[in-house]
């Protein structure tokens, strides 16, 4: 999944919990594993290499191509958290910082993923990507982005949906 579908699904979790926002945030992040165990599309990560002498095969360069890679992902979770402000603010006004948190909370992962790149002798993190790893969804659609792409546009809005329903 991209960043923006995770974003919007995990600030609409939130909302749906919202009257426990411990809770409301501890499902936000756990909505992102959810999500990845669905078949879906990714953008190429640029800066991401493989090397088979590592513990899951691939690792990241921090240089240029992350550079990029950063600026991209920055604004694919960007767009995501500004959807869900402003829908939040339509349907659930005064729950701003939750709508903040969730979004950041449903991204968190991925992020994480990053954290392990860089550092690699985290226990911690290994055993948190190894997770990841193991939940996220064996098929992919990086091959058919048109129907990659119109699954996550209809994740985030079932999402929506649920949460103006549910909430």
């Amino acid at each position: 999944m991209v960043l923006f579908t995770h974003s919007i699904s995990g600030a609409a979790t939130a909302l749906i919990f919202r009257r426990y926002p411990v809770l409301a945030l501890i499902m936000a992040f756990l909505s992102h594993f959810v999500l990845d165990l669905i078949p879906h599309w990714h953008y190429k990560i640029l800066s991401r290499t493989k090397d088979s002498s590592l513990p899951f095969g691939e690792k990241l360069s921090f240089g240029k191509k992350f550079l990029k890679d950063l600026a991209r992902t920055g604004l694919d979770f960007g767009m995501g958290l500004a959807v869900s402000l402003f829908v939040s603010q339509i349907f659930f006004p005064g729950n701003f910082w939750l709508t903040f948190f969730g979004a950041c909370a449903g991204a968190l992962p991925d992020a994480l993923q990053v954290f392990y790149y860089r550092f690699e002798s985290s226990k911690l993190l290994y055993w948190f990507q190894w997770f990841h790893e193991k939940v996220h969804a064996k098929t992919n659609l990086d091959n058919n982005p048109a129907k990659g792409i119109f699954y996550q546009i209809f994740i985030s809005i079932a999402f929506v949906i649920a949460a103006v329903v549910l909430g």
